[in-house]
């Protein structure tokens, strides 16, 4: 190899550094990768080493969403893979970028199943269904093609992971250094025609009502901008929570999963639904899809998405910014009269709906949690009243499961985020029986140094499925598990660790939290 030569894999990591801006990585160094970790050290990219591939699929995807870049995850082969699938699921359905690099077995053993250590039959195919697309490379002439290809998807298209395997004896072939392949690629634009349509629908509306996804999170002065000259009441999916700010008198927030409100939605006369699925996680109404009694003007930038779960009277396929902006500026003049009691009302009644044994706890989060925070949440009863109860006054700040529901992914999530945003407070809510999914990754955030606060919402099981069991009388089996003493384990990662049982002392706990570094970890016990 000459001296203006590279390995495959140090000009793998070159090039993503060198062209696409990459400086930060996640994944767990093996035999099967070194190849990628000589590039890392080479180009002097950040690799931030979890205690499992699941966790670096999760930090991977929490540093996308508040950095609103791909995350990448540097993976071995075999079990490297599949242990992360779980992440790259969640970031599929949740339509955010995540590019996975991984080996796989050397070429002359792909597909020969005679057993070489980490086979998978095919491990490209194993990744395909949840990536936008998942190839093996043998030619290594190919990669700079599919790693444009990669970011064409997660900067004009609707974001996906893609999964990228390269054999380990193509790692360490002898190459020339990169050149980026640029292949222009531009997010699509709603024609004026469907432009024209839609305003004739909506500047004939009476009570407007606008539904924000994930797609909006980039759009929030559209979004605010389209919502005032309206008059309407935005409603926001978990994925947008934050795009409005919680503050604005028009935000209704996260109400989607209330049946009142769905009944409100249902018979108004317009409603303009941004990016967002509106799917069974945004509604939680036992699958049944809202039946629309007016007009509805659908925006989104897939436009396979644009007829599933209703048929709009008007599609729109674009960006979700530009589109909001050219209705903006075609809405007829109107005064305001009732959008803003609207909001309120939704957002009144989502908190009367509220468990009285979660709001005491709730009321005291909300005075604490400082404006410029980031709030990853797990699936834990608390955490679900989190997402209608707290605030939000910026995009990319809220972190949760919504697309695939997962377990475990609120800690390594928050560590994720935590490394983007190193001066930010990070607040992360998980329950017991979650938070022991992704449990070594606390020691990750140690040695990170990662300014976290978890509230452990500790019932000694899984609280929501013993109800699960009880609606349908079912004898409970496998729900009264127990993480023994949890503030130990914390302080065995080496964390700040209490225990608290009253709204008060959890109100001590978390401003001591806020006025001292590294990560804290306070266990509410539940009787």
């Amino acid at each position: 190899m000459t001296t203006d030569q590279l390995k495959v894999g140090e000009a793998i990591i070159d090039l993503l550094s060198r062209e696409y801006g990459v400086d930060v990585v996640f994944g767990i160094p093996g035999v099967h990768n070194i190849e990628l970790y000589r590039g890392l050290h080479r180009s002097g990219v950040k690799a931030i080493s979890p205690r499992h591939e699941q966790g670096a699929g999760f930090m991977a995807d929490g540093w996308s969403i508040v950095t609103g870049k791909p995350g990448i995850c540097v993976l071995i082969s075999g079990p490297g893979l599949t242990n992360a699938l779980t992440p790259i699921a969640q970031a599929y359905h949740d339509s955010r970028p995540m590019l996975v690099i991984a080996s796989t077995t050397p070429t002359d053993a792909l597909g020969k199943s005679f057993g070489p250590l980490h086979d998978l039959p095919d491990q490209a195919a194993v990744a395909r269904s949840v990536c936008a697309f998942s190839e093996t490379v043998t030619d290594p002439t190919m990669l700079p093609a599919l790693i444009e290809r990669a970011w064409n998807v997660f900067t004009s298209a609707r974001p996906r992971p893609v999964h990228i395997a390269i054999p380990m004896d193509v790692l360490a072939q002898p190459c020339a250094p990169f050149v980026r392949v640029h292949t222009p690629a531009a997010r699509p634009i709603a024609t004026e025609n469907d432009i024209a349509r839609a305003l004739d629908i909506i500047n004939a509306s009476s009570a407007p009502v606008i539904i924000a996804g994930g797609g909006s999170i980039d759009a929030s002065t559209q979004l605010v901008a389209l919502a005032e000259a309206l008059d309407a009441p935005v409603l926001l999916t978990g994925n947008a929570k934050g795009v409005m700010s919680s503050s604005h008198p028009l935000c209704a927030g996260n109400c989607l999963v209330f049946g009142r409100v769905q009944k409100d939605i249902e018979a108004a006369d317009v409603v303009i639904v941004v990016g967002t699925e509106l799917s069974d996680t945004d509604l939680y109404n036992d699958g049944r899809a809202l039946q629309f009694g007016g007009n509805v003007v659908r925006i989104d930038i897939d436009a396979e998405q644009i007829n599933r779960r209703t048929t709009p009277t008007v599609g729109i396929v674009g960006d979700a910014a530009h589109t909001m902006t050219s209705l903006a500026r075609g809405i007829v003049s109107r005064n305001a009269t009732t959008g803003a009691q609207r909001a309120q009302q939704w957002r009144d009644h989502a908190r009367n709906k509220t468990s009285d044994k979660f709001v005491p706890f709730l009321q005291v989060i909300e005075q604490w949690l400082p404006e410029n925070a980031i709030v990853a949440l797990d699936s834990t009863q608390l955490g679900y009243s989190a997402h209608w109860w707290l605030p939000a006054s910026r995009s990319r700040s809220w972190l949760a499961p919504y697309g695939f529901g997962t377990l475990g992914c609120a800690l390594p999530m928050a560590i994720g985020a935590a490394v983007a945003a190193p001066d930010r407070p990070v607040l992360v809510i998980a329950g017991d029986g979650g938070w022991l999914f992704t449990v070594a990754e606390m020691a990750a955030a140690h040695d990170l140094k990662s300014n976290i606060t978890m509230v452990l919402w500790d019932n000694s099981g899984y609280e929501q499925i013993r109800t699960s069991f009880d609606d349908v009388q079912a004898p409970r089996m496998g729900v009264d598990v127990t993480s023994h003493e949890p503030s130990a384990i914390a302080r065995g990662f080496g964390w700040n660790a209490i225990d608290v049982s009253t709204p008060e002392q959890l109100a001590t706990s978390l401003d001591a939290a806020l006025k001292s570094s590294g990560p804290h970890f306070i266990r509410i016990a539940i009787s």
